[in-house]
């Protein structure tokens, strides 16, 4: 009890206690990782995969209000900026962000359960299309008309994305576009090339004949030829055409 103490062997007791509590730390962080690892690559395998069939299980009222949204709500924006509102398994899994999978995590650990049904909202490119933009937005489905909104991730659209996008809504829009371009150049154009009021007058009823005539070829042509690329019925299509 009284021996003398010798200090190099209290150093070495001293280390391998040292040496003992760091091994333990070590274990729970690598048991941690490991944990992590498994759930985000559960919640990827689930991303990748059609979702099965069946009712949501998301209770609403645990959810933040200003987060969901219908699927008029979508469909309008999808239209406006000619975007896609497909199943995550359509989605490139390498243009997903780890914030959006620890957003998943942290949505399932809100509410105490997976979210079996995902979508994702953002322009075609960032889809693996089949045969027949710039601001992915992840959603859950809450039911038949209403989706919750997980995450939101990359740059945000220009402004002028919706006066670009407007042309390719529908027929109507694409008519639209080529009356307000085409009419004006029809009026002018006569006259910075023609002088007296009565050719002036000739050529503008001529070209707007001509504008007539090729209207009503782009409506009935372009209508059939291109009906399943405009946004009003692609928005939510996961095929190019």
């Amino acid at each position: 009890m009284f021996s003398p103490v010798d200090i190099q062997e209290e150093l070495i007791k001293a280390r391998q206690k040292h040496e003992q509590v760091q091994l333990s730390l070590m274990r729970e962080v690598n048991a941690a990782i490991k944990e992590g690892k498994q759930a985000d690559e559960y919640i990827l395998s689930r991303l990748r995969t059609a979702p099965k069939p069946g009712k949501s299980n998301i209770n609403p009222e645990l959810l933040d209000k200003n987060r969901i949204f219908s699927v008029d709500d979508i469909k309008t924006i999808c239209v406006n900026f000619r975007l896609r509102f497909l199943d995550t398994k359509y989605f490139k899994i390498e243009e997903l962000p780890y914030d959006a999978v620890i957003a998943v995590k942290n949505l399932e650990k809100h509410l105490g359960e997976d979210v079996k049904h995902m979508k994702i909202m953002a322009a075609a490119k960032f889809f693996k299309l089949e045969d027949s933009n710039k601001d992915p937005m992840l959603f859950a489905r809450i039911d038949d008309t209403n989706y919750y909104l997980i995450h939101k991730w990359g740059k945000d659209l220009a402004w002028y994305n919706k006066l670009l996008a407007y042309p390719l809504r529908s027929i109507v829009s694409l008519l639209v576009t080529m009356t307000v371009i085409g009419l004006p150049l029809v009026i002018i154009t006569p006259l910075l090339l023609f002088h007296t009021a009565k050719e002036v007058k000739y050529y503008q009823m001529l070209y707007l004949a001509a504008f007539l005539v090729y209207s009503f070829f782009i409506m009935v042509f372009g209508g059939f030829t291109f009906y399943k690329r405009f946004s009003k019925i692609c928005w939510n299509s996961p095929y190019f055409n």
